[in-house]
């Protein structure tokens, strides 16, 4: 976990620190799924436990995530017979067998990645405390933020949007403005730090990134988090479009 006012340490070696991050969400994939299968422990459970004490905000309800796995596996589905009709016909011997095999794990890693990520998800939550506050996304993406670099938290109003434009418009926003804080669903609160702080966010690899000035990021009720957050602040903090 990252410190919302400490910098991100450059690696030494990025490359290798990039493979090491991914090597160890890959072994945490393939844990989580297993875990659940097996009806054991889960890690984002004590991942969970670990990001402290406070109100808890879920991110259950995502319309992505409410379908991600039935529309993973039927799609692996479809994908794998036509695949594998393919290869039956064009390929021979011993590299049919190979591309066979190659084609029935990549199935495989995708339905384990989406239950992975789905499980996740709806056991980690955002975690509003005395000091600070956690934004976690799954178990590989994370950020603290103390309460005291927090200017202004708003709920972001999709509907407001109209014809091309994006939320990023209705706030006058760029999309290099912000940090997005999300796995697959669009983000619902966007969190504006103070003038000047300079903080890290951990991504899924494992390798801190910068901060920017906005962070956006997918909760299941915004205004009731933007109401928390705004009472929770040492400080007036502006809050905007809660209903």
């Amino acid at each position: 976990m990252t410190d919302g006012l400490s910098p991100p340490m450059p690696a030494r070696f990025p490359g290798a620190a990039r493979l090491a991050g991914s090597l160890r969400a890959q072994r945490w994939m393939w844990a989580e799924a297993a875990c659940l299968w097996l009806r054991r422990p889960l890690p984002s459970a004590g991942y969970a436990r670990s990001l402290g004490e406070g109100r808890r905000f879920a991110l259950r309800r995502g319309s992505w995530m409410g379908v991600l796995v039935p529309m993973v596996v039927f799609s692996q589905l479809v994908d794998v017979l036509v695949a594998q009709g393919l290869v039956q016909v064009a390929a021979t011997g011993g590299l049919r067998i190979a591309l066979h095999v190659l084609l029935l794990f990549a199935s495989l890693w995708a339905v384990v990645w989406a239950v992975a990520l789905r499980s996740a998800t709806r056991h980690v939550d955002h975690v509003l405390g005395p000091h600070a506050l956690t934004l976690a996304i799954g178990v590989r993406q994370a950020c603290r933020l103390p309460l005291a670099t927090i200017a202004s938290v708003r709920p972001i109003d999709h509907r407001a949007a109209r014809g091309h434009a994006e939320w990023y418009d209705v706030h006058a926003l760029k999309p290099r403005d912000v940090t997005l804080l999300a796995a697959l669903d669009k983000p619902t609160l966007l969190i504006e730090l103070t003038a000047g702080t300079v903080g890290a966010w951990c991504a899924r690899d494992g390798v801190a990134r910068p901060l920017r000035r906005w962070i956006a990021v997918y909760v299941d009720e915004p205004a009731a988090m933007a109401a928390a957050l705004a009472a929770a602040l040492p400080a007036p903090v502006t809050l905007g479009n809660v209903d």
